[in-house]
Order: C-alpha cells, then structure tokens, then sequence
C-alpha cells in the first residue's frame, strides 16, 4: 500500500466530514488496558479491550475517568496486534491514541512503529505530559482490519492508550482507492473557536 507525500493534508478536507450523511456499520471505541465500559462527555461508549487481546499488562494514569487514563503495555513480544471486525471494500477511518504518563516510574516515554494491515503508519514518539494520537483512512482488504504496535529499540516497549475504528460513507474520499491510504499529518484551526466532535460530528 503506498502512502502520499506529507505534504498531503488529510485536514483540508474536513467540510466534506462535516456535510457528507455518515452511514456507519463500524462505530468501535476501545478503552485499553481496562476491562470496563463507560460513556464520555461525547456520549461516545467506550469498552474495554478484554475481547480483543489476551496479552499484555494494563496499568493506569492519573487522568479522571479519561479513557487514556488506563493503557496497556506489551514488554514480552515484538509486535501485537488489535483484530476489529469491518466490512471488506468498506473504507474505514482508524485512531489510535497514546498517552505515556510516566506509568512506570522511569520518565522515558517509549518510541516505537504503529502499524495498519501489515502497513507501516507511523513513528510513535509518545510523550511524559501529551497525549499523541494518528487518524489513517483506507479500505478493509478483509473481513477484519489489524492494528498493531511494534517494539523498535531495545527496552522501549509499545503501548496503546485508545484506539478508534468508524466506517465512512462510500461517498467520502472517493479519490482514495483501495491501494492508497490517506495519513493524517497536520491539524489546523482557520480562525475556529469551538472544536465539533460527536455527536455533531458522526466520526
């Protein structure tokens, strides 16, 4: 799968997120490293990540009832993988969130690769004080889409704080073919005041 230059900005379509009638048959929100479900602010219902993975340590940080307040961390295997039932041809938007917090006493937050698909995505460069999140859009080869975290140095050990999946609607990013997939690279605000999330925007 080849990814655009990045230059290519995935933001500047935003409008056409915000006008297009969503029809979502994926609507998947995972709470990592926690074994409950919960509702946000957004009303988006979180679940935790028991029924999507069967290795690993959860912990928790200071962060309220923040869904990034827990996570879970992989320090036995190389690579490990989220498995998330989509439609196959569907075009699916995907969000992955970190949030180090310092969970182990160590004040080194990890770096490490963040993959879709067997597809490299993204250098994760988590941070002690942020969160950091990626959005890719592409289309589901398959029956199932595979998120994963893969350990790249020596003693820095991937984690996962959220992660995401909505399917689009068919119309949407009709310049996208299944061989291509669209990275976000920047977020901007144009004079903007008030951030539009759920349920205003469906994704």
């Amino acid at each position: 799968m080849k990814i655009p230059p990045k230059g290519f900005v995935l933001g500047v379509t935003l409008w056409v997120l915000l006008f297009s009638k969503p029809c979502l048959t994926v609507f998947v929100s995972i709470d990592c490293g926690s074994s409950q479900s919960s509702t946000d602010e957004n009303n988006i219902r979180w679940i935790g990540d028991d029924d999507y993975i069967q290795h690993g340590e959860s912990h928790q940080v200071y962060l309220g009832s923040n869904p990034l307040s827990t996570l879970r961390v992989f320090p036995g295997r190389k690579k490990s993988c989220y498995s998330i039932r989509v439609g196959k041809g569907e075009k699916i938007l995907t969000r992955a969130s970190f949030y180090y917090g310092n969970y182990d006493d160590k004040f080194s937050p990890p770096v490490f690769d963040l993959q879709f698909d067997g597809n490299y995505w993204a250098t994760v460069n988590s941070s002690n004080y942020y969160y950091v999140d990626y959005e890719a859009i592409y289309v589901a080869k398959g029956n199932f889409t595979s998120i994963c975290v893969a350990q790249t140095k020596p003693n820095q050990f991937p984690f996962i704080s959220s992660l995401e999946v909505r399917s689009l609607d068919p119309t949407m990013y009709s310049h996208v073919d299944p061989n291509h997939a669209l990275i976000l690279q920047w977020r901007y605000a144009f004079g903007g005041n008030q951030t539009i999330r759920y349920e205003e925007l469906q994704y």
